[in-house]
C-alpha cells in the first residue's frame, strides 16, 4: 500500500468512521496517499496554503468500489444516487474558521448528457480533458466520466457516467482566479484517476495526461476536442 509523508501523529476518529493518517510510516488508502514531492503533493500543498495538514479517509479504494458498484445496481435515472466521499485533507493551522477541507466525492448519473452549470465566465471555467467535459470555480469542481465497467455491471455503467466532484474550503485567494480554477480541476482530474482505476473502468478515461486548460463557455470547450 502507498504511503506519504506529512508530519503529525496517527489516529482513529470513531465518531466519524474516518482515519487520520498523518505519520510518514502510516499506511493509508491509495485513494488518499501521496508523496509530498509528487505533483499532487505540491499541488495540495499550494491549494491549502501549507505543508503540515492531515488527511481524513472518509473511504478506502475497497470502501468506495464497494459502495459505488451497490449505489450503481440501485441506480435510477430519476433518483440523484449518494455521493461517495474519500478524503478530506485538513490544513494543520487553518488560516479561517470554520471548515477548511479539500475533499472529494463520487456518485452516478444518467449519461444523456447532463447539462453545464451555464454559468457565466467570471465565475466559472470550463474544461475538456480529452473528451471528459467539466466545470470548475476557485472553490469547486466537477468532472462527469464515462466509465465502462466489467461484467454485471457493463449495461448499467453505459447508461450512467460517474460524477467526481471536489471542494476546497480552505481557499481564502481572489475570485475570478483562472490559475485557481485551474488548480481545483487539476486535483479533481487526480484524483478522479484514482477512482476509475479503483472501479476499475475498462474503457481508462483518464489515462491520457490532460492539458488543463479553462475555457470561458461549455461550446468552447467542445470545440477543442475537434
Amino acid at each position: 500500500m502507498l504511503k506519504r509523508s506529512i508530519v503529525a501523529s496517527a489516529l482513529i476518529v470513531a465518531a466519524t468512521s474516518c482515519t487520520t493518517a498523518e505519520s510518514p510510516d502510516q499506511p493509508i488508502s491509495q485513494m488518499c496517499s501521496h508523496s509530498r514531492t509528487s505533483t499532487e503533493g505540491k499541488l495540495v500543498q499550494r491549494m491549502l496554503g501549507t505543508e503540515q495538514y492531515k488527511i481524513n479517509i472518509r473511504n478506502t479504494n475497497d470502501d468506495l468500489t464497494e459502495k459505488m458498484n451497490e449505489n450503481l445496481r440501485e441506480w435510477k435515472p430519476e433518483i440523484s444516487a449518494p455521493n461517495i466521499q474519500t478524503c478530506a485533507l485538513i490544513p494543520a493551522y487553518p488560516k479561517t474558521s470554520g471548515g477548511n477541507t479539500l475533499g472529494t466525492e463520487f456518485s452516478w448519473t444518467s449519461r444523456e448528457s447532463p447539462a453545464p452549470s451555464g454559468r457565466p465566465a467570471d465565475t466559472h471555467s470550463y474544461y475538456n480533458l480529452n473528451g471528459t467535459y467539466g466545470e470548475s470555480d476557485e472553490t469547486l469542481a466537477k468532472l462527469h466520466i464515462e466509465c465502462d465497467l466489467p461484467g454485471e455491471l457493463s449495461t448499467l455503467s453505459k447508461r450512467t457516467l460517474l460524477v467526481a466532484r471536489s471542494w476546497n474550503t480552505a481557499y481564502t485567494g481572489p475570485r475570478e482566479s483562472q490559475d485557481a480554477r485551474d488548480r481545483q480541476m487539476h486535483y479533481l482530474h487526480l484524483m478522479a484517476r484514482k477512482a476509475t482505476d479503483a472501479l476499475g473502468c475498462e474503457n481508462e478515461p483518464l489515462e491520457k495526461d490532460p492539458v488543463i486548460k479553462g475555457f470561458e463557455t461549455p461550446e468552447e470547450a467542445a470545440e477543442a476536442a475537434r
